[in-house]
């Protein structure tokens, strides 16, 4: 059996690999500049810390039916990608944006993800792991 200090290391653990820092902010009312006219969208700050990006896959996935390049057989490779925050981050919500503040790895500093949903449960979970789709870069 699983103990609890066993589990609390192993959250410590996955937290000491989080070393990227993100900001994530969550659409908010929209409002309109009365000498413009121009739309703006607030945005609420939901979370902001320490976080990981991650792919993982390289599956094999073959092209859709009726296209030119399943009538050849092609096959391309398919990546999945997460972003990782600590166990127990509260607040996150599908649609939410994640913005990459400071990393080891300079290219994905700016980078933005959308949520889209939550890894699957796991009894022993030690991160809280989302599904995300890349939706820009703030530095272009």
């Amino acid at each position: 059996m699983l103990t609890p200090s066993v589990l609390e290391r192993a959250r410590g653990n996955a937290e000491s690999l989080m070393t990227d820092q993100c900001v994530v902010t969550r659409p908010g009312d929209t409002t309109t500049d009365p000498d413009t006219g121009l739309s703006n969208t607030g945005k609420e700050k939901v979370y902001e810390g320490s976080c990981k990006v991650q792919t993982s896959g390289g599956l094999a996935s073959e092209q859709t039916e009726g296209s030119a390049a399943q009538a050849m057989g092609a096959v391309s490779l398919v990546w999945s990608l997460y972003v990782h925050f600590p166990y127990g981050t509260p607040g996150l919500r599908a649609g939410d944006v994640v913005e990459v503040t400071e990393s080891a790895n300079p290219l994905l500093v700016g980078r933005r993800f959308r949520l889209v949903s939550p890894q699957s449960e796991k009894t022993h979970a030690t991160a809280c792991r989302w599904n995300v789709k890349e939706v820009g870069n703030s530095n272009e």
